[in-house]
């Protein structure tokens, strides 16, 4: 693994750490909303649904992949758009765009209400925005 491999990694590493910060911070804000709206949905499914330790460990670990993913796929887009935070904003956007798209169902289907989703989506913008940023910052050349 090449030093700018290390970066790379160690950069998403970094901006998956900031996702999780703003995951647990939209957690605390929106979680109750989207809780009883899954709740209004199929009644009691919420909370049925158990946060144990393997899914809070999966869930950080997807956290962590998905902000190696922003900052090698920013890192991948420099030659094309070049240095400074343009790449990173691009790639922040486009894993956004994928996520949101992905999830998209869930308000169709009434599992959540859609002020809550684009509330939600809204926080997972900031954080991608946030974890593109820190990750560009330690990965350049």
């Amino acid at each position: 693994m090449g030093s700018n491999s290390r970066r790379i990694v160690f950069g998403g590493l970094l901006a998956g750490v900031a996702i999780i910060v703003v995951n647990v911070f939209a957690q605390r804000t929106v979680g109750d909303r989207a809780r009883s709206d899954m709740n209004a949905w199929l009644p009691g499914s919420a909370d049925r649904m158990s946060l144990g330790a393997g899914a809070l460990a999966a869930g950080m670990i997807f956290k962590l992949t998905i902000g190696v993913l922003i900052v090698w796929l920013s890192a991948a887009l420099r030659p094309r758009f070049g240095p400074g935070p343009r790449p990173a904003l691009y790639a922040s956007m486009l894993v956004w765009v994928l996520g949101a798209i992905f999830f998209s169902d869930y308000p169709m289907m009434g599992m959540i209400s859609i002020c809550a989703y684009v509330i939600a989506e809204l926080f997972q913008l900031v954080a991608f925005l946030l974890a593109a940023w820190i990750g560009a910052r330690v990965s350049r050349n």
